[in-house]
């Protein structure tokens, strides 16, 4: 069965329209990883096994299913058709980011030798990479993600881990030149999040869980009258649940490694202006709480044993085996409140990791959906989240215009399906975007796409995937269009990119 769309008026890219979406039901998507007492993951859990509390009250878990890192054998494509995957790639990653900005200088090098000693001795690298916050706040790439550039060149292949020396010799190097003046705590603080939530956003089309090393002194949860420029107390607690949610959304999960020398202080800030004290209502406060919650609202590991090499580990070792779990939040619960969450076992001896709340904004219909299909746009690579091929041919829509005929094929395994009154229904929405020749964008206006399948079709799906066209309107300076899809059930990303190609 193949779903067929009509036409599409292209806009400025400005104009990406989803407000007349109407409000639906949410799915709340946890990302959950269970391990045994020796901390060997568990692999054979059912929904059945589980339970989800929001808020202290129980959840019915609507969605759940089996996540395993794995390679992907590269698909096999007709003539002119197009993916976005070239396959031989495991899903998910493991990122460390060195955070030169946030390291005491007593403790930058004490941390650079660990990292080299303990990246030296890694068997598989593959999908391991290495970020740097440089000194002025701005993201490094050592050994960059996929379709990424990266500052330095290692060698390519599993085993790039084995010229780290060299590597970072060579990157400390480069990012020593910058020698900027005093960064205040506060602006400190914008700057790390920026860049975050930059990393976020370019992890947000990989397929699979995002572990994130965070080699880091810490950022402050809070300034206190005598810190602040203003005289006044500042929160930081709501960007943090901002840029948390953020992170949650592209799949990041934070594991933060704290190294403090005996005797030095343990807030960042201390020595940074103020009255020069460690802690109290002159300096930054809690910056250990701060890496805590990161680590607990995205499903991470908090600071444990300040031990890089265990940190690095460990996040590898996460990525083998998890589990989605998914459940429909009432609509009263949009309340502005943040909501804890605790995700449980039946099972005896099963430990569960899993994010510990999530921040209930009562965003207008459409925003969230707007705004991911907004940074899928403004990518520069495809993401690969949902697997997605096609083959664009020249059509000729109404009155006249230039046009073009999409055919796409989706990978069903990568849709969250709920199977709810023997029915398996999924939400999913699009857009197009056109690249002109003069580097501007347009796009058209995002539109629903829900699924409701028998048991049959769904299994028919997951084998042959879900086909479906659309004829696309063209303008003459259009030389590239991308489709957007995004599973409003787990949040998930997939892009396809097709040259256009002229009668």
């Amino acid at each position: 069965m193949t779903l067929h769309i009509a036409f599409f008026a292209l806009m400025p890219l400005g104009t990406l329209l989803a407000d007349d979406l109407p409000q639906e039901p949410k799915l709340i998507n946890l990302n959950v990883i269970a391990v045994d007492s020796r901390g060997q993951p568990i692999n054979d859990l059912t929904s059945d096994d589980l339970q989800v509390t929001d808020a202290g009250k129980p959840q019915k878990i609507s969605f759940f299913r089996h996540n395993e890192s794995k390679l992907e054998p590269a698909p096999t494509l007709k003539p002119n058709e197009f993916s976005n995957r070239m396959g031989g790639e495991s899903a998910g990653a493991t990122i460390i980011l060195f955070d030169l900005m946030n390291e005491s200088f007593s403790t930058r090098g004490v941390a650079a030798n660990h990292l080299v000693h303990d990246l030296e001795g890694l068997e598989n690298a593959n999908t391991v990479y290495l970020y740097f916050i440089t000194l002025d706040g701005h993201l490094f790439p050592v050994r960059a993600l996929p379709n990424a550039e990266s500052e330095i060149h290692p060698p390519a292949g599993a085993a790039w881990t084995r010229q780290i020396k060299p590597i970072m010799d060579e990157a400390m190097r480069a990012v020593a030149r910058v020698r900027p003046a005093e960064i205040d705590v506060a602006i400190r603080v914008q700057l790390t999040y920026m860049a975050l939530d930059s990393l976020a956003t370019q992890l947000s089309g990989i397929p699979g869980r995002k572990n994130v090393v965070w080699i880091t002194d810490g950022v402050p949860i809070a300034l206190g009258p005598g810190r602040s420029d203003t005289g006044d107390y500042v929160d930081f607690i709501p960007q943090m649940r901002h840029l948390s949610e953020s992170l949650d959304r592209s799949g990041v999960s934070i594991y933060p490694v704290r190294q403090l020398l005996l005797g030095s202080p343990d807030r960042i800030g201390a020595t940074s202006g103020g009255d020069g004290a460690t802690g109290g209502a002159g300096t930054g406060l809690d910056s250990a709480a701060t890496l805590d919650d990161f680590a607990n609202m995205t499903g991470g590991r908090p600071n444990a044993g300040k031990d890089i090499g265990s940190a690095v580990t460990q996040a590898m070792n996460d990525l083998r085996f998890s589990y989605q779990i998914g459940y429909y939040a009432p609509p009263q619960s949009r309340d502005g409140k943040f909501h804890k969450l605790r995700v449980t076992s039946k099972r005896k001896g099963v430990r569960i990791q899993a994010k510990t709340g999530y921040y209930a904004w009562p965003d207008p219909p459409g925003t969230e959906t707007r705004d991911i299909i907004l940074a899928a746009s403004l990518a520069a690579f495809d993401a690969s989240e949902i697997g997605l091929r096609g083959t664009l041919t020249p059509a000729r829509p109404p009155a006249g215009q230039m046009g073009a005929h999409l055919d796409v094929r989706v990978d069903a395994n990568d849709i969250a399906f709920v199977h709810e009154g023997g029915q398996f229904s999924a939400q999913l929405r699009f857009a197009f975007i056109g690249y002109r020749t003069d580097g501007r964008t347009e796009s058209s206006a995002i539109s629903p796409l829900d699924l409701h399948y028998s048991a049959e079709d769904r299994d028919k799906a997951l084998k042959e995937g879900i086909a479906f066209a659309h004829d696309v309107p063209v303008g003459p300076n259009v030389n590239k269009l991308r489709l957007v899809l995004l599973d409003r059930g787990s949040n998930a990303v997939g892009s396809l990119t097709i040259p256009v190609q002229r009668p």
